[in-house]
């Protein structure tokens, strides 16, 4: 099975993603991760603030719960459940 690199959202970036910025999403029924954005090093803090606003202009259905935005440990191949949350980074970049 071939894997391809994710990269960073920033335009123009190349870079491996190392961050995934999403928020736990919900319809009652099912629950995943709700991606906004995958960032290298160099850019977590204008993904995380561009993913922040996509996400205050969001209107969630009447059965939709989303939760706030989180930063996670990018790592290919593993499971949105197996990534590890990094709460210190998030209180950095929040507007």
């Amino acid at each position: 099975m071939t894997r391809h690199a994710v990269q960073c959202s920033f335009p123009r970036c190349s870079e491996p993603a190392s961050y995934k910025i999403a928020a736990r999403w919900s319809d009652g029924r099912f629950a995943e991760l709700k991606t906004y954005g995958f960032a290298c090093s160099d850019h977590l803090g204008p993904v995380f603030q561009e993913a922040e606003q996509r996400q205050q202009d969001y209107q969630a259905a009447p059965n939709e719960v989303v939760e706030e935005l989180a930063i996670y440990r990018y790592e290919s191949g593993k499971r949105d459940r197996q990534l590890q949350r990094l709460w210190g980074l998030e209180d950095n970049y929040r507007t």
